[in-house]
C-alpha cells in the first residue's frame, strides 16, 4: 500500500491508502520526491469542480522523484535510482485528457511505456529537489517567453509575477537576454523577479508606460512616445493590463498570451493592424522546451529555486492547499514526500 493525495470537493483534499500501481513490462514506478501545486490544481479545488481533476481521484502533474522499479522490457537507457522529472502529457497512454491526474502527491506514480527524453527527463546529481520540481512549471513560462522569438539585445517584458511569468523572466535571462522588466502590483513577489536579475514596474505605484521608459527610453509612433519595448510576455491574465499594453505597444512588436483568460477581453483591431503588432497564443511546452529547461536548472543559470516559497509535508496537504489558495506571499508552495 501507499499513500496517495486524493481531491475531494471545494477547498478539500486529503490523504488515502491505496494499492501500488502494477508495473507492466515497459513501464516504470517513480517514487515520488515533491509535488507542485500548480494554479490549475488551486482553481479546481476553490471551484470545486471536475474540470481536469474527478472527485476521489489522486492528482497533481507538477513531480520529481527516483526510479524505483523497471518493467522487463524497459528502455534500457533507464536505471533504477535515476533522479527524474515527469512530463504529465505523456506519463500516460491516455495522455493530455488525464494528466492533471498523474499523482504528483502519491509517494508512487506508474510511467506507462517509460521512456527517457519522452516522459522521463534525468536530472544531475547536484539539482535539488526543491529545484528539479519547477521543471514542468518553468517549461510553460519558457515556452511562452520564447514564442516571441526574443533575440539578444532586445527589451523584453513580461506581465505577472507569479510561477509562470517568473519562470519566463528566468528563462529569458538564462539565456542572455538581460534586458527583461517583470510587472506586477506585488512589491513582494516583485522581489523575487529582482532576485533573478530581472527590472521590474509596479503598476499599483506608477503607470505601466511611465515605469517601462523608465528603463528601457522611448520611441515616438504617430507624434506619441512610448516605451521602446520589442515584446511582451502576458503571464497576468489581467485585462485591464493587456488593454495598456495595447495602447502603448510599438510597431512590429510582439505579444505572448500564455495567462489564463477567464472573460473576454476587447481588442483595438485598428491598434494590430496599424502598429503590425504580432499577437501569439502559447500554450503548453515541447520536449525542445523541458530540455533547454533541464539544462537551465542542471547549470544554475538564475536562482530559480526562490520561486519555491513554502514546502509542507503530504499528510499536511490540505494546510499545502490552504496557503495555496490564500496567495499571501507565496509564489509555489510544494509538498515534500520523502
Amino acid at each position: 500500500m501507499m499513500k496517495v493525495g486524493i481531491y475531494h470537493g471545494q477547498n478539500s483534499v486529503g490523504i488515502e491508502e491505496r494499492p501500488m500501481p502494477q508495473v507492466g513490462p515497459k513501464d516504470a514506478l517513480v517514487r515520488i520526491l515533491t509535488g507542485g501545486i500548480c494554479g490549475t490544481d488551486i482553481n479546481i479545488v476553490k471551484a470545486g469542480s471536475e474540470m481536469g481533476i474527478r472527485f476521489g481521484s489522486e492528482f497533481g502533474h507538477e513531480m520529481f522523484g527516483e526510479i524505483a522499479l523497471l518493467g522487463s522490457d524497459a528502455e534500457k537507457d533507464l536505471k533504477v535510482g535515476m533522479r527524474v522529472g515527469v512530463n504529465p502529457i505523456t506519463a500516460k497512454r491516455a495522455g493530455r485528457r488525464y494528466s492533471l491526474e498523474v499523482g504528483a502527491f502519491s509517494q508512487y506514480v506508474l510511467i506507462e511505456d517509460a521512456a527517457l527524453n519522452y516522459n522521463l527527463y534525468e536530472f544531475n546529481d547536484s539539482v535539488t529537489a526543491t529545484e528539479a520540481v519547477l521543471m514542468e512549471p518553468m517549461s510553460v513560462g519558457f515556452h511562452g517567453a520564447f514564442s516571441v522569438k526574443p533575440k539578444l539585445g532586445e527589451k523584453i517584458v513580461v506581465l505577472g509575477a507569479g510561477p509562470i511569468g517568473l519562470s519566463a523572466a528566468a528563462g529569458l535571462i538564462g539565456e542572455g537576454i538581460k534586458d527583461v522588466c517583470v510587472v506586477d502590483i506585488d512589491n513582494w513577489r516583485l522581489d523575487k523577479a529582482k532576485e533573478l536579475g530581472a527590472l521590474t514596474v509596479n503598476t499599483s505605484t506608477e503607470s505601466l508606460a511611465e515605469g517601462l521608459i523608465k528603463h528601457f527610453g522611448e520611441v515616438n509612433v504617430y507624434g506619441v512616445n512610448v516605451p521602446n519595448v520589442d515584446a511582451f510576455v502576458d503571464a497576468a491574465g489581467a485585462p485591464i493590463l493587456f488593454e495598456q499594453v495595447m495602447q502603448i505597444v510599438k510597431p512590429q512588436a510582439r505579444i505572448a498570451i500564455i495567462a489564463v483568460y477567464k472573460n473576454e477581453v476587447p481588442i483595438s483591431l485598428a491598434q494590430v493592424m496599424s502598429k503590425e503588432a504580432n499577437i501569439i497564443g502559447a500554450s503548453g511546452y515541447t520536449h525542445e522546451d523541458i530540455v533547454n529547461v533541464i539544462t537551465h536548472i542542471n547549470e544554475k543559470k538564475t536562482n530559480i529555486s526562490t520561486m519555491v516559497t513554502q514546502t509542507y509535508k503530504l499528510e499536511d496537504i490540505q494546510a499545502a492547499f490552504d496557503k495555496a489558495i490564500e496567495a499571501k506571499e507565496t509564489i509555489k508552495v510544494i509538498v515534500d514526500l520523502t
